[in-house]
């Protein structure tokens, strides 16, 4: 196209470049901006890409000109577009880029483009259409696949958790939380846990019409073997307590222990040992002995005794026991106290504690060797309670307002790691070294049979190749909890020990296998690790 004033433009190649040429001519004004635009409007190419810097050149030299001049001042762009198919195959997404003077982009090249891809999900047309007449999109969403819908899995529901007391005279039926709140006492009849069932998921399809399955979900019973407790008759999803007693809470349910209660524990009513809950009125004296399957609540304190417990221990007094020089009755000297749930006390002191879980302590833990399963914590949340002397160790946290103690009491604080595992893994191995023993006997005994059946009187050959298979299966399941293991003794990556106000000099803190010395006082704070350092902020 040729205008008034002389200037053509045209495409050149290579591509769809825009070529502009300009032949003076007596009593015509040379080409302008204006008149540049009409041209290319007049060409539909009024979107073209042009080089601002070449146009101005092309314009000046224009204005000057004597004989005819030309230049390259800019480019058609066609639209183009992509596909993005999402990784999980539920979405075909397009970014459309518009055209700069060039063709646009077709819905039909698209919907090509998306079969040829193997997408055999519905074009969603409305997105589409809006996509094309916004001139350009990212990673908008044009055809989607249905995802599944996942299932739930089966949910236990403990009745038992603590509650506000409700108002009025009627108590039947209540839950008496005592006054500790830890110790759940229950009569026949009480509802213990609820199972709601699980609701399978449903399968969805890709945007390539192939299925996705939802994820499989967990649905188990109530265990097995849970005493005192049994599934309702009526509701096999309600499990109530068949006895009176004491709740010890599982994952998949409830067991009820009898519950025995004691004045005291000393030489007059001997040792203590019995499946079920202690309570103690009074004092757990030196050089006594108590091993119950339950839980051990002691309304006064614990001396220098061993005690033992499947369930929580909860001294109302505290734990304290005589010094390692000092004289002690029975063979006993520090206080013992060992148990599979939580320990709760007003004060530790030369002591050997160890909980499955958490250690709780009012006001302060001395000159003692205390481990939990998860953390120790003194003080509560204020900013009281200290821990001097000795050994505290914690797979997640341990939390004390000031550790140590000004005379520089040599303390060793622990967490990251759990402080059971070399001895669980040690007793597993022996377990191990032992069973492989008796499996090596055994074989050799059916070996003998297979040789000499004649020797195999009535049924011992058979019973000699059950035990073996019975070896072999416990033998497997042991592998299996000392790998479980192996995978618990990894450092926890958020465990912390917490001392808000002071620690002293002499206190040994360790992180997983990370350790620091102070060696004088300072102020308190976090410890945690940092890129595999210790920190103190």
């Amino acid at each position: 196209m040729t205008h008034e004033s002389g200037l053509r433009l045209e495409l050149a190649e290579p591509g769809d470049q825009v070529h502009a040429r300009y032949t003076p001519q007596p009593g015509r004004l040379p080409p302008d901006p204006a008149s540049l635009q009409q041209c290319l409007e007049g060409l539909g190419w009024s979107g073209a890409r042009l080089d601002a810097r070449a146009v101005a050149q092309f314009l000046a030299q224009c204005q000057r000109a004597e004989h005819e001049i030309d230049a390259t001042i800019g480019a058609l762009i066609d639209g183009a577009f992509e596909l993005d198919i999402s990784a999980d195959g539920l979405a075909v997404r397009l970014t459309l880029m518009p055209p700069e003077g060039g063709r646009p982009v077709s819905a039909d090249e698209i919907r090509r483009a998306v079969a040829e891809r193997g997408v055999v999900a519905p074009i969603r047309a409305l997105a589409l259409d809006a996509a094309l007449a916004e001139g350009g999109c990212e990673l908008r969403t044009i055809a989607a696949g249905i995802a599944p819908r996942q299932g739930e899995p089966a949910r236990f529901i403990n009745l038992l958790e603590p509650r506000k007391p409700a108002h009025g005279d009627d108590d039947a039926g209540k839950v008496d939380l005592r006054e500790l709140g830890n110790l759940l006492l229950v009569s026949p009849g009480t509802p213990l846990m609820r199972r709601i069932a699980a609701v399978p998921g449903h399968a969805g399809v890709d945007v390539f019409g192939k299925p996705i399955a939802a994820d499989a979900v967990d649905d188990p019973p109530f265990s097995e073997g849970l005493t005192g407790a049994a599934a309702d008759a009526d509701d096999p999803g309600l499990l109530r307590a068949v006895i009176a007693g004491s709740p010890v809470v599982g994952v998949y349910g409830i067991s009820v222990s009898p519950v025995v209660q004691v004045e005291s524990v000393d030489l007059h009513s001997g040792n203590v040992a019995f499946d079920g809950t202690l309570r103690v009125s009074g004092d757990i004296r030196t050089g006594m002995s108590v091993n119950v399957s339950g839980d051990v609540v002691v309304e006064g304190t614990i001396e220098a005794a061993s005690v033992e417990a499947g369930g929580n221990v909860i001294v109302k007094g505290g734990i304290i026991g005589k010094s390692e020089s000092a004289h002690a009755e029975g063979g006993i000297s520090r206080a013992s106290v060992r148990c599979k749930g939580a320990v709760k006390a007003r004060f530790i002191e030369n002591a050997v504690v160890e909980a499955g879980t958490e250690v709780t302590v009012d006001s302060g833990i001395r000159q003692s060797d205390v481990a939990a399963g998860q953390r120790i914590v003194v003080g509560g949340t204020g900013v009281q309670g200290s821990i001097s002397g000795g050994r505290s160790r914690a797979l997640l946290a341990v939390r004390a307002a000031v550790l140590g103690a000004p005379a520089g009491t040599a303390t060793s604080i622990q967490v990251g790691l759990n402080p059971y595992a070399d001895a669980q893994r040690g007793a597993l191995e022996a377990e191990r070294r032992r069973m492989l023993e008796e499996q090596n006997k055994v074989r050799q005994l059916v070996d003998f049979f297979a040789k000499h059946p004649e020797r195999a009187v009535g049924d011992l050959r058979e019973k000699a190749r059950a035990t073996l298979f019975k070896l072999s299966r416990d033998l497997f399941e042991l592998e299996a909890r000392l790998t479980e293991l192996g995978q618990q003794m990894q450092p926890a990556a958020d465990a912390v020990i917490d001392a808000p106000r002071r620690i002293h000099g002499g206190v040994t803190l360790q992180v997983g296998s990370r350790v620091l010395k102070v060696m004088e006082d300072k102020p308190g704070g976090q410890i945690r690790l940092l890129d595999d350092r210790i920190t103190v902020g």
